[in-house]
């Protein structure tokens, strides 16, 4: 039906055929009162085939400021560059 629960999720990095501009200039609001780019790529879906990367690396949610500081801490700390400052300083915020 697919309505059904998923831990998929699309991270907004898209190849896309022309078409999808004639549908973004003819498609209404849609969530949140804004032109969604996924309910013309559903409606594209139904002529044309899409292609896709199921990831099984690390992900990091950004659309929250939470989730953003995350990101950025873990880079941090991935970073050879960064990771003795990014760990001195987390060890000083948290007293």
């Amino acid at each position: 039906k697919g309505t059904e629960p998923s831990n998929l999720f699309i991270s907004g990095r898209y190849i896309l055929q022309p078409e999808i501009f004639d549908l973004l200039a003819q498609q209404g609001k849609g969530a949140g009162g804004e032109i969604q780019l996924t309910d013309s790529m559903l409606t594209l879906l139904k002529s044309q085939d899409f292609h896709a990367l199921e990831y099984e690396g690390e992900t990091y949610d950004c659309g929250d400021k939470i989730g953003l500081l995350r990101a950025n801490v873990a880079m941090a700390l991935k970073r050879p560059d960064l990771a003795d400052a990014a760990r001195a300083m987390i060890r000083e915020l948290c007293g």
